[in-house]
């Protein structure tokens, strides 16, 4: 499926390139975004700058975030 980022545009492929195109975030725009959404609710912006397991397993974003270490 091709993917185009509905915030900056960037195009990305995953699996076989195909002329339709699905919305979403890119990975880029997806860490900038959540990481504005815990400033939000006063949380440390600290999305993808850990480099082991985070030990705050109650954040929204654990699973998201910690998915390279698992």
């Amino acid at each position: 499926m091709t993917y185009i980022c509905i915030k900056c545009g960037k195009i990305w492929v995953d699996g076989t390139y195909t002329r339709d195109y699905s919305g979403g975030l890119c990975e880029a725009c997806t860490t900038e975004y959540i990481r504005e959404k815990q400033k939000t609710y006063g949380f440390h912006d600290c999305y993808k700058r850990s480099v082991e397991t985070c030990s705050r397993d109650e954040c929204s974003y654990w699973h998201l975030c910690n998915r390279d270490f698992m």
